[in-house]
């Protein structure tokens, strides 16, 4: 018999007409049971099951993350809830229009209680910008008060514009003692109370810094 490297064309046809049916069979059966091997166990075992793990992993790894980050929702949702309270008091205290108007007479009430006198009072011609981003949201709006009194009624007066519902701020303060009446002082205070940029000007600051 020829070695299998040495055959032709002719010899293989003659191979196979010389093998029976019972062979044929046989060597057909074995075909299919390996490839019923193939297509359930080696395939599961070597591809899908490898993939199916990964997939497992995957899933595991995103289930405790998401169990970490409902942890954390309780805090967040409690930390949103304080700064939430804490934005809105603070929107309420920004000076409006109508305030204004009436500022005036709040910081005489406050001198009446303190027991200063408000010599003079007067809008200050200088403008003052807050810095970025806060100008695209807020203004100062600048006031100078003359007053005098005792040091400690300054310092009640002081006090009291500091903790005012609104958000009224001493930019500057400047004691001066008084020639006739020594236990009594003049101050010199520039006030700001901060008002609500107009949309107006935030659009045109915006518009300002585009074209930079």
């Amino acid at each position: 018999m020829k070695p299998f490297n040495q055959w032709t064309s002719a010899d293989v046809i003659a191979f196979v007409k010389s093998v029976d049916k019972r062979t044929w069979l046989i060597v057909l059966s074995c075909a299919v049971v390996f490839f019923l091997m193939v297509v359930f166990l080696i395939i599961p075992a070597w591809i899908e099951r490898p993939l199916l793990r990964r997939d497992i992993q995957s899933m595991e790894a995103q289930i405790r993350q998401i169990n970490a980050l409902n942890q954390k929702r309780l805090g967040w949702e409690e930390d949103q809830n304080v700064f939430g309270s804490l934005i809105e008091k603070t929107r309420a205290r920004v000076f409006t229009a109508q305030d204004m108007g009436l500022l005036l007479g709040r910081v005489s009430k406050m001198a009446s209680e303190s027991r200063v006198d408000v010599l003079a009072s007067k809008p200050l011609t200088e403008k003052a910008v807050f810095a970025a981003p806060y100008h695209l949201k807020y203004q100062p709006s600048g006031y100078e008060f003359t007053v005098q009194g005792g040091y400690h009624d300054l310092g009640s007066l002081a006090s009291r514009i500091e903790s005012y519902g609104k958000l009224l701020r001493i930019r500057s303060i400047e004691i001066m003692p008084a020639e006739k009446t020594p236990d009594r002082h003049v101050a010199e205070l520039k006030l700001w109370a901060i008002l609500k940029a107009p949309p107006q000007v935030a659009s045109a600051t915006g518009a300002g810094h585009a074209k930079k």
